[in-house]
Protein backbone atom coordinates (compact mmCIF):
# COMPACT_ATOMS: atom_id res chain seq x y z
CA UNK A 1 0.00 0.00 0.00
CA UNK A 2 1.67 3.16 -1.14
CA UNK A 3 0.95 6.22 0.57
CA UNK A 4 1.44 9.66 0.09
CA UNK A 5 4.38 12.26 0.84
CA UNK A 6 3.80 13.80 4.11
CA UNK A 7 4.69 17.66 4.74
CA UNK A 8 4.20 17.64 9.00
CA UNK A 9 2.15 20.47 8.63
CA UNK A 10 2.16 24.29 9.76
CA UNK A 11 4.30 24.22 12.63
CA UNK A 12 7.52 22.67 10.72
CA UNK A 13 10.46 25.23 10.44
CA UNK A 14 13.56 23.66 8.40
CA UNK A 15 16.79 24.80 10.02
CA UNK A 16 20.26 23.04 10.54
CA UNK A 17 22.81 23.02 12.81
CA UNK A 18 24.02 26.30 12.60
CA UNK A 19 20.87 28.23 11.44
CA UNK A 20 22.03 27.83 7.54
CA UNK A 21 20.92 24.36 5.50
CA UNK A 22 24.26 22.20 5.03
CA UNK A 23 25.62 21.67 1.44
CA UNK A 24 24.03 18.50 -0.12
CA UNK A 25 25.34 15.41 -0.25
CA UNK A 26 27.04 15.08 -3.76
CA UNK A 27 25.52 11.62 -4.83
CA UNK A 28 25.27 11.05 -8.72
CA UNK A 29 21.55 10.86 -9.56
CA UNK A 30 22.09 6.89 -10.65
CA UNK A 31 23.49 6.17 -7.60
CA UNK A 32 20.04 7.71 -5.88
CA UNK A 33 17.88 6.31 -8.36
CA UNK A 34 19.88 2.61 -7.64
CA UNK A 35 18.96 3.60 -3.86
CA UNK A 36 15.46 4.43 -3.87
CA UNK A 37 13.99 1.45 -6.55
CA UNK A 38 16.12 -1.04 -3.85
CA UNK A 39 14.19 0.38 -1.13
CA UNK A 40 10.63 0.79 -2.44
CA UNK A 41 11.57 -2.93 -3.99
CA UNK A 42 12.53 -4.53 -0.71
CA UNK A 43 9.75 -2.93 1.50
CA UNK A 44 7.41 -4.29 -1.60
CA UNK A 45 8.33 -7.68 -1.02
CA UNK A 46 7.37 -7.64 2.53
CA UNK A 47 4.23 -6.22 2.34
CA UNK A 48 3.16 -9.27 -0.66
CA UNK A 49 3.73 -12.31 1.49
CA UNK A 50 -0.12 -12.19 2.63
CA UNK A 51 -1.57 -10.57 -0.23
CA UNK A 52 -4.46 -13.91 -0.64
CA UNK A 53 -3.35 -15.42 2.66
CA UNK A 54 -4.85 -12.44 5.41
CA UNK A 55 -8.77 -13.34 5.13
CA UNK A 56 -7.62 -17.42 4.92
CA UNK A 57 -5.25 -17.08 8.29
CA UNK A 58 -8.28 -15.24 10.26
CA UNK A 59 -10.88 -17.68 9.19
CA UNK A 60 -8.61 -20.31 10.19
CA UNK A 61 -8.26 -18.48 13.06
CA UNK A 62 -11.80 -18.79 14.55
CA UNK A 63 -12.97 -15.28 13.28
CA UNK A 64 -16.32 -14.81 10.93
CA UNK A 65 -16.62 -12.58 8.40
CA UNK A 66 -17.91 -9.59 10.25
CA UNK A 67 -15.11 -10.06 12.29
CA UNK A 68 -12.56 -10.17 9.65
CA UNK A 69 -14.28 -7.27 8.14
CA UNK A 70 -13.73 -5.41 11.35
CA UNK A 71 -9.96 -6.00 11.65
CA UNK A 72 -9.00 -4.36 8.62
CA UNK A 73 -11.91 -1.52 9.72
CA UNK A 74 -9.67 -1.01 12.41
CA UNK A 75 -6.43 -0.55 9.90
CA UNK A 76 -8.34 2.20 8.16
CA UNK A 77 -9.40 4.02 10.68
CA UNK A 78 -5.82 3.65 12.87
CA UNK A 79 -4.15 4.76 9.24
CA UNK A 80 -6.38 7.63 8.63
CA UNK A 81 -6.16 9.51 12.77
CA UNK A 82 -2.01 8.57 12.69
CA UNK A 83 -0.83 10.29 9.14
CA UNK A 84 -0.46 13.50 10.08
CA UNK A 85 1.43 12.79 13.93
CA UNK A 86 3.75 10.44 11.98
CA UNK A 87 4.57 12.85 9.28
CA UNK A 88 5.24 15.24 11.96
CA UNK A 89 7.41 12.47 13.82
CA UNK A 90 9.59 11.69 10.00
CA UNK A 91 10.08 15.30 9.79
CA UNK A 92 11.38 15.75 13.20
CA UNK A 93 13.17 12.43 13.43
CA UNK A 94 13.91 12.22 9.70
CA UNK A 95 13.18 9.97 7.20
CA UNK A 96 15.79 6.78 7.39
CA UNK A 97 14.81 7.13 11.03
CA UNK A 98 11.12 6.93 10.68
CA UNK A 99 10.73 4.30 8.11
CA UNK A 100 13.31 1.97 10.05
CA UNK A 101 10.55 3.04 13.13
CA UNK A 102 7.99 1.97 10.68
CA UNK A 103 9.82 -1.20 9.80
CA UNK A 104 9.91 -2.28 13.50
CA UNK A 105 6.44 -1.76 14.43
CA UNK A 106 5.22 -3.60 11.54
CA UNK A 107 7.38 -6.77 12.48
CA UNK A 108 5.99 -6.83 15.69
CA UNK A 109 2.76 -6.97 14.58
CA UNK A 110 3.04 -9.39 12.83
CA UNK A 111 5.10 -11.35 15.37
CA UNK A 112 1.31 -10.70 17.18
CA UNK A 113 -0.30 -11.69 14.54
CA UNK A 114 1.63 -15.25 14.36
CA UNK A 115 0.87 -16.19 17.61
CA UNK A 116 -2.60 -14.43 18.03
CA UNK A 117 -5.59 -16.54 18.45
CA UNK A 118 -8.46 -14.02 20.11
CA UNK A 119 -9.97 -11.49 18.30
CA UNK A 120 -9.72 -8.21 20.75
CA UNK A 121 -5.48 -9.23 19.98
CA UNK A 122 -6.04 -9.13 16.30
CA UNK A 123 -7.73 -5.57 16.41
CA UNK A 124 -4.69 -4.92 18.49
CA UNK A 125 -2.07 -6.47 16.07
CA UNK A 126 -3.64 -4.05 13.65
CA UNK A 127 -3.61 -0.93 15.25
CA UNK A 128 0.11 -1.43 15.78
CA UNK A 129 0.33 -2.24 11.68
CA UNK A 130 -1.51 0.90 10.68
CA UNK A 131 1.13 3.12 12.75
CA UNK A 132 4.08 1.43 11.18
CA UNK A 133 2.42 2.01 8.03
CA UNK A 134 2.11 5.46 8.12
CA UNK A 135 5.59 5.73 9.05
CA UNK A 136 6.72 3.51 6.47
CA UNK A 137 4.74 4.74 3.09
CA UNK A 138 5.54 8.94 3.12
CA UNK A 139 9.03 8.67 4.38
CA UNK A 140 10.38 6.57 1.48
CA UNK A 141 9.45 9.22 -1.13
CA UNK A 142 10.01 12.11 0.78
CA UNK A 143 13.54 10.76 1.36
CA UNK A 144 13.79 9.94 -2.38
CA UNK A 145 12.30 12.60 -3.66
CA UNK A 146 15.06 15.05 -1.35
CA UNK A 147 17.59 13.34 -1.95
CA UNK A 148 17.08 13.30 -5.54
CA UNK A 149 16.92 17.13 -5.70
CA UNK A 150 20.33 17.53 -3.73
CA UNK A 151 21.88 15.28 -6.35
CA UNK A 152 20.50 17.89 -9.08
CA UNK A 153 17.73 15.57 -10.81
CA UNK A 154 16.53 17.60 -13.45
CA UNK A 155 12.47 17.52 -14.98
CA UNK A 156 9.59 15.81 -14.23
CA UNK A 157 9.44 12.98 -12.02
CA UNK A 158 6.65 11.38 -13.91
CA UNK A 159 8.76 8.36 -15.02
CA UNK A 160 10.25 7.85 -11.75
CA UNK A 161 6.97 7.54 -10.06
CA UNK A 162 5.51 4.98 -12.80
CA UNK A 163 8.34 2.67 -12.54
CA UNK A 164 8.32 2.81 -8.49
CA UNK A 165 4.54 1.36 -9.22
CA UNK A 166 5.61 -0.83 -11.84
CA UNK A 167 8.56 -2.25 -8.94
CA UNK A 168 6.09 -2.87 -6.30
CA UNK A 169 3.60 -4.52 -8.43
CA UNK A 170 6.24 -6.66 -9.70
CA UNK A 171 7.42 -7.41 -5.95
CA UNK A 172 3.65 -7.88 -4.55
CA UNK A 173 2.90 -10.65 -6.99
CA UNK A 174 6.04 -12.26 -6.43
CA UNK A 175 5.95 -12.38 -2.75
CA UNK A 176 2.16 -13.02 -2.64
CA UNK A 177 2.85 -16.52 -4.71
CA UNK A 178 5.93 -17.56 -2.17
CA UNK A 179 3.36 -16.75 0.56
CA UNK A 180 0.64 -18.67 -0.93
CA UNK A 181 2.77 -21.91 -1.55
CA UNK A 182 4.13 -21.21 1.86
CA UNK A 183 0.62 -20.93 3.29
CA UNK A 184 -0.06 -24.73 1.91
CA UNK A 185 2.49 -26.09 4.12
CA UNK A 186 1.25 -24.08 7.42
CA UNK A 187 -0.56 -20.92 6.61
CA UNK A 188 0.82 -18.70 9.65
CA UNK A 189 4.54 -18.81 8.09
CA UNK A 190 3.77 -16.11 5.79
CA UNK A 191 3.25 -13.73 8.83
CA UNK A 192 7.20 -14.66 9.52
CA UNK A 193 8.19 -13.95 6.22
CA UNK A 194 7.02 -10.62 6.38
CA UNK A 195 8.14 -9.76 9.52
CA UNK A 196 11.33 -10.97 8.23
CA UNK A 197 11.46 -9.02 4.95
CA UNK A 198 10.44 -5.77 7.75
CA UNK A 199 13.76 -6.53 9.36
CA UNK A 200 15.37 -6.61 5.94
CA UNK A 201 13.75 -3.82 5.28
CA UNK A 202 14.68 -1.95 8.32
CA UNK A 203 18.26 -3.05 7.22
CA UNK A 204 18.60 -1.87 3.81
CA UNK A 205 16.84 1.42 4.92
CA UNK A 206 19.50 1.78 7.93
CA UNK A 207 22.50 1.32 5.05
CA UNK A 208 20.94 3.41 2.07
CA UNK A 209 18.66 6.28 3.09
CA UNK A 210 21.25 8.66 3.44
CA UNK A 211 20.22 12.02 4.44
CA UNK A 212 21.68 15.28 5.10
CA UNK A 213 20.65 16.90 9.11
CA UNK A 214 19.14 20.22 7.43
CA UNK A 215 16.04 17.96 6.35
CA UNK A 216 14.75 17.74 9.69
CA UNK A 217 12.79 20.33 11.53
CA UNK A 218 11.92 21.20 15.17
CA UNK A 219 8.02 20.57 16.18
CA UNK A 220 6.28 20.93 18.89
CA UNK A 221 4.83 17.66 19.79
CA UNK A 222 2.18 18.51 22.32
CA UNK A 223 0.48 20.94 19.17
CA UNK A 224 0.02 17.50 17.16
CA UNK A 225 -3.52 17.09 18.29
CA UNK A 226 -4.72 20.09 17.50
CA UNK A 227 -3.14 19.82 14.59
CA UNK A 228 -5.21 16.72 13.15
CA UNK A 229 -8.63 18.26 14.13
CA UNK A 230 -7.54 21.73 12.58
CA UNK A 231 -6.43 19.67 9.20
CA UNK A 232 -9.84 17.60 9.30
CA UNK A 233 -11.44 20.89 10.07
CA UNK A 234 -10.12 23.38 7.19
CA UNK A 235 -10.28 20.16 5.11
CA UNK A 236 -14.11 19.92 5.11
CA UNK A 237 -14.76 23.61 4.88
CA UNK A 238 -12.79 23.97 1.68
CA UNK A 239 -13.94 20.85 0.38
CA UNK A 240 -17.74 21.46 1.38
CA UNK A 241 -17.30 24.80 -0.58
CA UNK A 242 -16.37 23.06 -4.17
CA UNK A 243 -18.91 20.87 -5.61
CA UNK A 244 -16.27 19.05 -7.89
CA UNK A 245 -14.11 18.41 -4.94
CA UNK A 246 -17.15 17.27 -3.09
CA UNK A 247 -18.42 15.03 -5.52
CA UNK A 248 -15.25 13.32 -6.17
CA UNK A 249 -14.39 12.59 -2.56
CA UNK A 250 -17.92 11.37 -2.30
CA UNK A 251 -17.62 8.97 -5.26
CA UNK A 252 -14.31 7.83 -3.89
CA UNK A 253 -15.78 7.00 -0.74
CA UNK A 254 -18.32 5.12 -2.58
CA UNK A 255 -15.98 3.21 -4.78
CA UNK A 256 -13.86 1.84 -1.19
CA UNK A 257 -17.16 1.13 0.66
CA UNK A 258 -18.09 -1.24 -2.65
CA UNK A 259 -14.82 -2.65 -2.74
CA UNK A 260 -12.93 -3.02 0.52
CA UNK A 261 -14.91 -6.57 1.29
CA UNK A 262 -14.06 -7.73 -2.14
CA UNK A 263 -10.79 -7.76 -0.95
CA UNK A 264 -11.38 -9.85 1.99
CA UNK A 265 -14.12 -12.26 0.25
CA UNK A 266 -12.37 -12.96 -3.34
CA UNK A 267 -10.13 -15.32 -1.68
CA UNK A 268 -11.91 -16.95 0.26
CA UNK A 269 -14.12 -17.77 -2.35
CA UNK A 270 -11.27 -18.88 -5.23
CA UNK A 271 -9.55 -21.47 -2.22
CA UNK A 272 -13.07 -22.93 -1.32
CA UNK A 273 -14.45 -23.34 -5.22
CA UNK A 274 -11.04 -24.82 -6.41
CA UNK A 275 -10.25 -26.69 -3.27
CA UNK A 276 -6.71 -27.20 -4.75
CA UNK A 277 -4.87 -25.49 -2.39
CA UNK A 278 -3.92 -21.84 -1.50
CA UNK A 279 -1.70 -21.52 -4.20
CA UNK A 280 -4.25 -21.51 -6.41
CA UNK A 281 -5.21 -18.30 -4.97
CA UNK A 282 -1.62 -16.51 -5.49
CA UNK A 283 -2.27 -16.94 -9.42
CA UNK A 284 -5.17 -15.52 -9.27
CA UNK A 285 -4.27 -12.65 -7.07
CA UNK A 286 -1.45 -12.21 -9.70
CA UNK A 287 -3.89 -12.33 -12.81
CA UNK A 288 -5.97 -9.49 -11.01
CA UNK A 289 -3.11 -7.23 -10.81
CA UNK A 290 -2.30 -7.81 -14.01
CA UNK A 291 -6.26 -6.65 -15.81
CA UNK A 292 -5.61 -3.16 -13.13
CA UNK A 293 -2.00 -2.91 -14.99
CA UNK A 294 -3.81 -3.68 -18.20
CA UNK A 295 -6.35 -1.17 -17.54
CA UNK A 296 -4.33 1.46 -16.34
CA UNK A 297 -1.98 0.98 -19.81
CA UNK A 298 -4.97 1.65 -22.18
CA UNK A 299 -5.90 4.67 -20.22
CA UNK A 300 -2.40 5.99 -20.84
CA UNK A 301 -2.67 5.36 -24.48
CA UNK A 302 -6.05 7.08 -25.15
CA UNK A 303 -6.51 10.64 -25.95
CA UNK A 304 -7.42 12.22 -23.11
CA UNK A 305 -10.35 15.07 -23.30
CA UNK A 306 -11.37 16.76 -20.22
CA UNK A 307 -14.96 17.65 -21.28
CA UNK A 308 -15.69 13.24 -21.88
CA UNK A 309 -13.85 12.40 -18.22
CA UNK A 310 -17.61 12.35 -16.56
CA UNK A 311 -18.84 10.33 -19.41
CA UNK A 312 -15.97 7.52 -19.17
CA UNK A 313 -16.12 6.83 -15.33
CA UNK A 314 -20.01 6.67 -15.63
CA UNK A 315 -19.77 3.75 -18.43
CA UNK A 316 -16.30 2.60 -16.68
CA UNK A 317 -18.63 2.36 -13.32
CA UNK A 318 -21.47 0.61 -14.70
CA UNK A 319 -19.77 -1.95 -16.68
CA UNK A 320 -17.37 -2.92 -13.37
CA UNK A 321 -20.42 -3.10 -11.94
CA UNK A 322 -22.50 -5.48 -14.12
CA UNK A 323 -19.48 -7.45 -14.11
CA UNK A 324 -19.46 -7.32 -9.96
CA UNK A 325 -23.03 -8.29 -9.79
CA UNK A 326 -22.59 -11.72 -12.82
CA UNK A 327 -20.20 -12.46 -10.61
CA UNK A 328 -22.39 -12.84 -7.66
CA UNK A 329 -24.25 -14.43 -9.50
CA UNK A 330 -22.18 -16.87 -11.12
CA UNK A 331 -21.01 -18.22 -8.04
CA UNK A 332 -21.14 -22.09 -9.14
CA UNK A 333 -18.84 -21.46 -11.80
CA UNK A 334 -15.60 -20.55 -10.85
CA UNK A 335 -13.77 -19.82 -14.21
CA UNK A 336 -16.42 -17.76 -15.08
CA UNK A 337 -16.41 -15.83 -11.74
CA UNK A 338 -12.56 -15.19 -12.05
CA UNK A 339 -12.60 -14.13 -15.74
CA UNK A 340 -15.49 -11.57 -14.44
CA UNK A 341 -13.09 -10.26 -12.15
CA UNK A 342 -10.28 -10.02 -14.55
CA UNK A 343 -12.97 -7.69 -16.69
CA UNK A 344 -13.70 -5.70 -13.49
CA UNK A 345 -10.04 -5.35 -12.45
CA UNK A 346 -9.22 -3.91 -15.83
CA UNK A 347 -12.01 -1.37 -15.37
CA UNK A 348 -11.39 -0.52 -12.20
CA UNK A 349 -7.65 -0.35 -13.29
CA UNK A 350 -8.74 2.64 -15.81
CA UNK A 351 -10.74 4.44 -13.33
CA UNK A 352 -7.99 4.93 -10.87
CA UNK A 353 -5.87 7.14 -13.07
CA UNK A 354 -9.01 9.27 -14.10
CA UNK A 355 -10.57 10.15 -10.85
CA UNK A 356 -6.49 10.86 -9.59
CA UNK A 357 -5.99 13.15 -12.37
CA UNK A 358 -9.74 14.85 -11.85
CA UNK A 359 -9.22 15.48 -8.25
CA UNK A 360 -5.66 16.71 -8.32
CA UNK A 361 -6.40 19.49 -11.06
CA UNK A 362 -9.13 20.80 -8.77
CA UNK A 363 -6.41 21.18 -5.62
CA UNK A 364 -3.93 24.36 -5.57
CA UNK A 365 -0.54 23.90 -4.15
CA UNK A 366 -1.34 25.70 -0.64
CA UNK A 367 -4.30 23.91 -0.32
CA UNK A 368 -3.03 20.23 -1.37
CA UNK A 369 -2.52 18.39 1.97
CA UNK A 370 -5.78 19.89 3.76
CA UNK A 371 -7.97 18.40 0.38
CA UNK A 372 -5.91 15.61 0.39
CA UNK A 373 -6.81 14.53 3.70
CA UNK A 374 -10.69 15.38 3.53
CA UNK A 375 -10.62 12.89 0.54
CA UNK A 376 -8.76 10.19 2.32
CA UNK A 377 -11.62 10.88 5.46
CA UNK A 378 -14.01 9.59 2.65
CA UNK A 379 -12.30 6.62 1.49
CA UNK A 380 -11.47 5.90 5.18
CA UNK A 381 -15.18 6.12 6.40
CA UNK A 382 -16.18 4.20 2.91
CA UNK A 383 -14.24 1.36 3.38
CA UNK A 384 -14.79 1.07 6.98
CA UNK A 385 -18.58 1.11 6.85
CA UNK A 386 -18.55 -1.18 3.70
CA UNK A 387 -16.72 -3.12 5.55
CA UNK A 388 -18.44 -3.48 9.08
CA UNK A 389 -22.06 -3.53 7.06
CA UNK A 390 -21.52 -6.04 3.98
CA UNK A 391 -19.18 -8.16 6.64
CA UNK A 392 -22.29 -8.40 8.95
CA UNK A 393 -24.57 -9.34 5.89
CA UNK A 394 -22.01 -12.03 4.80
CA UNK A 395 -22.03 -14.11 7.56
CA UNK A 396 -26.07 -14.22 6.76
CA UNK A 397 -26.14 -14.26 3.03
CA UNK A 398 -22.49 -15.78 1.89
CA UNK A 399 -19.94 -14.24 -0.13
CA UNK A 400 -21.76 -14.20 -3.37
CA UNK A 401 -24.62 -12.53 -1.86
CA UNK A 402 -22.52 -9.26 -0.72
CA UNK A 403 -20.96 -9.10 -4.00
CA UNK A 404 -24.20 -8.35 -5.34
CA UNK A 405 -24.67 -5.46 -2.67
CA UNK A 406 -21.44 -4.29 -3.55
CA UNK A 407 -22.43 -3.97 -7.33
CA UNK A 408 -25.40 -2.05 -6.22
CA UNK A 409 -23.27 -0.22 -4.17
CA UNK A 410 -20.51 0.35 -6.63
CA UNK A 411 -23.74 2.44 -9.05
CA UNK A 412 -24.30 5.10 -6.32
CA UNK A 413 -21.34 6.64 -7.69
CA UNK A 414 -22.16 7.08 -10.96
CA UNK A 415 -24.75 10.39 -9.99
CA UNK A 416 -21.65 11.83 -8.71
CA UNK A 417 -19.75 12.25 -11.82
CA UNK A 418 -23.00 13.27 -13.61
CA UNK A 419 -23.91 16.19 -11.53
CA UNK A 420 -20.63 17.45 -12.29
CA UNK A 421 -20.54 17.01 -15.58
CA UNK A 422 -18.81 19.95 -18.08
CA UNK A 423 -21.74 21.35 -19.28
CA UNK A 424 -22.01 23.83 -22.39
CA UNK A 425 -21.95 27.35 -21.03
CA UNK A 426 -24.24 30.28 -22.18
CA UNK A 427 -23.08 34.01 -21.78
CA UNK A 428 -25.32 34.46 -18.86
CA UNK A 429 -23.64 31.32 -17.20
CA UNK A 430 -20.15 32.73 -17.72
CA UNK A 431 -21.16 36.14 -16.66
CA UNK A 432 -22.23 34.27 -13.24
CA UNK A 433 -18.96 32.10 -13.05
CA UNK A 434 -16.67 34.50 -13.64
CA UNK A 435 -18.27 36.37 -10.18
CA UNK A 436 -18.41 32.84 -8.17
CA UNK A 437 -16.05 31.00 -9.63
CA UNK A 438 -17.21 27.55 -11.76
CA UNK A 439 -16.89 24.56 -9.00
CA UNK A 440 -19.43 26.62 -6.41
CA UNK A 441 -22.60 25.23 -5.06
Amino acid sequence: MAGTQRTGGDQLVTVGATGALPPPINHPVNHILRRYYTVWAVYSLANGFLFGVYPLFLRARGLNQFEMNSVLATYFAVTFLTDVPTGAFADALGRRRSFVLGCLLRLSAFMVYFFAHAYPIFLVAESIDGIGTTFCNGAIDAWGVDALDDAGFAGLKDRLFSRISQLMNVGFMTSALIGTYVADVNIAWPWLMSAAGYGISAIVGTMLMSERAGHRTHIEFAKIPAQVIDRVVSGFRLGFRSRVILMLSLANGIFFAASAPYWLEWPQYVNDSYGRGIWVVGWVYCLLTVGRLVGAEIVMRMRMDGSTRSTRLIVLIAAASAAFYAGGAAAHRPNLVVALFFLMNILIGAMMPLMQSWFNEQIESSQRATLLSFNSTFATMGAATGLLSVGAYADVAGIPGTWKVCAAIFVLAMPCYWLIRPRPASPDADAHRSGLGADHW
